[in-house]
Parts: structure tokens; sequence; C-alpha cells
């Protein structure tokens, strides 16, 4: 009975995290908050499972579901979902989740299927002792796919960490939970604890995922570009989609020569095609403040930073997005604020900071409105891509007064 009472609250709280996180995947729509979603789902099936077997003995049907949930969709899932968080390249993403995705569809027909052997009790089956060959084999190489990625991500976060990436420094926690999390549900469901502690391990590693999940903001999901060596090569379809159809542009008259042997141009004609001015620009539009002549700008840093928006997200990013201008336009190190719409592109933002220094910006990024614009702003994004900006004096031409231009102050 104390097993019974172990796993039922262990269920308690998984149910409680994988409601927290299905609601949170279910507003942002990223890739791995869902990933991680299945894999509380399965985890919280299976302690329901394990829960059930405790109090009224195992039967078939629910070492079936403890073996599915936690054995083979949590830890596959789990990895697939640190994948699509770490991995910077679309075709290491798209591959683990058709690998993922395949090897599910495979594998649960036969879990559930296939014929159980020895007889069941109160206690937790081992699955050794349970199912044949077949279940265990597949279950097994699903362990070492999972494990193999969890512990290849985690290493890869820590190297990029310790060269100063500071996204993967960011991220190196949440991996670390989450990794932590795998180690849990595989020594879960391999036999290798006892049942009461089986069902602890379950119900921390949801614990874990939901923790992890909270402490990530997604970045480098957007595939045009990444520092640090991680840029793709452009395929040329951006540029295309990007781009209006033009019409052909006029063709100058030529030159006349007059009597005189002088050479003179056409006068321009009236009728020809002219470029309308350009519209003013919107109130998303802020135009970037004027340094004042003779600023310092070898230490400067900044941040470009592009946001692609969620459908129908605009206008709710938009006004969020003003709230940060304000707050911005009141530090006084602030150097060059720009909050910009992108032409053809209307699910794109981008935003462009700069300050006097490092120390600045750092200070920059603690103030209050910009932790609000951060998780206000959350939920309309789909893909964020951050680019650090440092300028130095080889880079920045002299700003010269108006009176050393000849210009009146």
């Amino acid at each position: 009975m104390v097993s019974a009472l172990l796993a039922l609250l262990a269920t308690a709280g998984a149910l409680v995290a994988t409601w927290l996180l299905v609601s949170r995947a279910s507003k942002e729509r990223l890739l791995y908050l869902i990933a991680w979603s299945v894999t509380l789902v399965g985890l919280s099936l299976a302690l329901i499972a394990m829960t059930a077997g405790f109090a009224f003995g195992f039967k078939p049907i629910l070492f079936r579901v403890v073996e599915i949930g936690a054995a083979l969709l949590a830890p596959l899932w789990l990895a697939l979902g640190v994948v699509e968080l770490v991995a910077r390249f679309v075709q290491i993403r798209f591959s683990f989740w058709l690998f993922t995705a395949s090897y599910t569809v495979i594998v649960v027909p036969i879990a559930l299927l296939d014929p159980t052997i020895g007889t069941l009790t109160h206690a937790l089956p081992k699955p050794s002792k349970t199912y044949g060959p077949l279940p265990l084999v597949l279950i097994d190489g699903a362990h070492v796919v999972a494990v193999l990625a969890l512990v290849g991500c985690a290493i890869v976060t820590a190297l990029l960490a310790s060269r100063r990436d500071e996204e993967a420094a960011e991220l190196l926690i949440p991996v670390a939970l989450v990794a932590l999390a795998g180690v849990l549900v595989v020594a879960g469901t391999r036999g290798l604890l006892p049942g009461p502690l089986a069902a602890i391990a379950l119900g921390g590693a949801a614990g874990l995922v939901w923790y992890g999940a909270m402490r990530t903001i997604p970045v480098y999901e957007d595939d045009e570009g990444y520092e640090d060596g991680y840029e793709e090569p452009a395929t040329g379809y951006e540029e295309q989609a990007y781009r209006a159809p033009q019409a052909p542009e006029p063709q100058p008259a030529p030159a006349a020569v007059d009597p005189r042997g002088e050479l003179r141009f056409p006068e321009p004609d009236p009728n020809e095609l002219r470029f309308p001015d350009p519209a003013p620009p919107t109130s998303l539009d802020v135009p970037p403040v004027a340094v004042p002549a003779g600023t310092d700008l070898s230490r400067a840093r900044g941040q470009i930073t592009v946001y692609t928006l969620l459908d129908g997200r605009e206008d709710a990013f938009d006004r969020v997005a003003e709230e940060l201008v304000r707050g911005v336009g009141a530090e006084p190190d602030a150097l060059v604020l720009a909050c910009h719409t992108v032409a053809n592109a209307p699910t794109q933002r981008i935003i462009y900071r700069l300050f006097r220094d490092e120390a600045s910006f750092t200070a920059h990024q603690r103030q209050p409105h910009v932790l609000r614009f951060l998780a206000d702003a959350r939920a309309h994004v789909l893909a964020t891509n951050v680019i650090d900006l440092k300028l130095g004096p080889a880079k920045v031409p002299p700003v010269a007064s108006p009176a050393a231009q000849g210009r009146p102050l």
C-alpha cells in the first residue's frame, strides 16, 4: 500500500507538470515543447498504470502502458526535444524528427500486441522477465538512441558555453536538467530500481522536464544564419521570396552633340517614370537616435534581434514592442534604438539596440521593461535570431561636428 501511495503522489505531480507544459506548448507552438509534452504525457500514463498496479495488482495492459509510456515514448521524445532545442542545423532536427516518428509508429504496435510471459503480481514487473526478445530489443534501442542524443547535446552545449556562446550558456542548465530526467527515466524503466523508487524517479523526471522547459527561451530557431561558424549557406530562395516583380528600367536617351561640339544631355522628360517619395514610417518604425558628435564608439555594444511572429499576433507584438521603445528611451546610455517592420514580410520584426559600453548594455538587459518585454512577447513569437554587436574604432568613421564641415550649427 505504501508503494501505491508513493506512486499516487508522483502521479499527481506528473499530471500537474503535464498540464502546465501542454498549456504552454499549445500557446507557443514550439516544436521542442511539443516533443517534451509527449514525454510528460507518457510519464503520466505510466504512473497512473503503476498506481493501479500497486493497488490492485498488475495486469498485462497495465504493464504495457508502463512500458510504452515511460520506457519508449518518454526517453525518445525527450531526446527529440533536446535535439530540436540545441541543434542549429535544420537537417539534424528534421532527421531526428523523422527517426522518432517512424520508430514510434513501428514499436508501439509491437509493444501492444507481443504476448507477455510469467506471472504478474502487485510488484512492478521487470521487462526482462515479462516481455519477449523483440520488444526488449526495440526498447533497448530507444534507450541507446536517447542516451547518446542527450549526452551529445549536453557536451555540445557545454563546449559552446565554454567558448562564451551566450545562447549556449543560457541553455546549459535546462539541457542538464533534461539530461538528468532522461537518466531517471531509463533507470526507472529497466528494472534497476524497486517499485516505489521507480515511481518516484519517473515523477522526479516529469518535474525536471517541466522546470527545464520553463527556463528556456526560444533562440536560434530561424535557419537563415548563425554566429560562431554555424551559418548555413543561402539557397537563393529567400531572396526570391521577398523580391517583388519589377518593371524594366527605362533606358536613358543618348547624349546629343550640339553644332559647337559640346556634349549635352537631353532635357528630362516630364512624363518619364519617377519613383514615389518614400512613405512615412509607421508608429513601430522608430528612427535611430542620433549619436552626438565626437561620441566614443570604440567600446559600444549592442544587439540585433530578428523576430518571426505567429500568424495573427503582429498587432499584439507591436504593442509590446512600443512599451519596450518607451522604456529604453529613458535609459541614459542608449545610443541607438530602432524597431522595424520588414517589407513584404508582415510576420517579421527587427529590433536594433546599441549602448555606450558592455556595462551599460548588461544593465539594460536587467531593466524591468526589458524583462517585461521578454515575458509578454514570448506568446507571440515563433522564432528568434539574435546577433550580438561589438563595434570598434576601425569600423566606425570619425564623427565631425557641423562647424568642422563648414555648415552652420
